[in-house]
């Protein structure tokens, strides 16, 4: 058997996902270009491999008929937009992911971000190394009125994470958990009532067909003047371009964007300074990285084994959609 661990860094937070693959005695291969793999990359390393520990590059139809031995491809992490299911279905190629393992640190940046742009913590920033000494007038989150879009695994943390602020909170989700919503005090709204009513609205969907450019030219139009937009989710989720529009003409107050279209980001958003960008990092805490790359290990192994994976990606979003 052949394993290919095709995301980068692995193993960094901890060695434990590394040597429980070596301990197969089957062969490791690791990405010999030590960083993440470009589309044109991946077809050629995958070619004679069984198994793939995946990071968010791209395996496409074409790819995946190309890779006559594969048998799994074990995703670090939650995000599946970047493999094609459809074609792992047809193929009997198994695809597992860590859905729960990368949550808490999406929803701690996401929390981080609300906070920074509430109360402008990266323009004061600038304007201290700029010797302009602006003290900046913020709100307190129980000002505000927060706007959740996806209340599932991340979105519930945020909420839970939120609740000492007493911050008002929207929630929009195509299968509420009344039980939840009640014990945490959200107000179940549509999408138009969320975007119209929210201070600041934060995005924790899926990327699918249904769900691209989610946050379009007219959502945004919707939303309050001088309000907020966080995207930690997936980057095609909101049409980069009418966010821009919308920022430049000062109808949106800031941005926090920790994924993009197109990855590394270098648009127009680079530009502005009521945006906050990261570089994909949501899940970048060491025990969230550790838990997604000791999950996807496992996961690995079970498929290869011939065992039943603890998230069957295949299973639980395709055929659920």
């Amino acid at each position: 058997m052949k394993i290919f661990i095709a995301t980068y860094p692995f193993g960094k937070a901890g060695r434990e996902p590394l040597e429980l693959l070596e301990a197969t005695g089957w062969e490791i291969i690791k990405n010999p270009y030590g960083r993440r793999l470009k589309a044109g990359e991946v077809g050629e390393l995958v070619e004679d491999i069984d198994a793939v520990i995946a990071g968010t590059e791209p395996y496409t139809s074409d790819l995946l008929q190309d890779a006559r031995q594969l048998k799994v491809i074990s995703r670090v992490g939650i995000g599946l937009d970047s493999v094609d299911l459809e074609a792992c279905k047809k193929l009997g190629i198994a695809v597992t992911y860590t859905p729960d393992a990368p949550s808490q640190a999406v929803a701690e940046l996401t929390v981080g971000n609300i906070i920074n742009l509430s109360r402008h913590i990266l323009s004061s920033d600038r304007s201290v190394r700029e010797g302009t000494w602006n003290r900046y007038m913020g709100v307190l989150l129980k000002e505000i009125t927060i706007g959740i879009v996806g209340v599932g695994r991340i979105g519930k943390r945020v909420c839970q994470l939120l609740q000492p602020s007493n911050a008002k909170i929207l929630a929009c989700e195509l299968e509420p958990d009344f039980e939840f919503g009640k014990k945490f005090g959200l107000r179940w709204v549509s999408k138009e009532e969320l975007f119209s009513c929210a201070d600041l609205v934060t995005l924790h969907i899926p990327y699918n067909k249904r769900n691209h450019h989610y946050v379009d030219r007219k959502i945004i139009s919707r939303m309050k003047t001088g309000s907020c937009l966080i995207n930690t989710s997936r980057g095609p989720v909101v049409d980069e371009e009418s966010l821009t529009d919308a920022l430049l003409q000062k109808h949106l107050g800031g941005a926090a964007l920790d994924v993009f279209e197109k990855e590394p980001y270098e648009g127009m958003l680079t530009q502005l300074d009521n945006v906050i960008l990261t570089a994909h990092m949501g899940a970048s805490a060491r025990e969230s990285r550790f838990l997604m790359e000791l999950g996807a290990a496992e996961n690995c192994i079970r498929v290869l084994k011939g065992e039943k994976p603890e998230h069957d990606a295949i299973l639980e979003t395709l055929e659920n959609s």
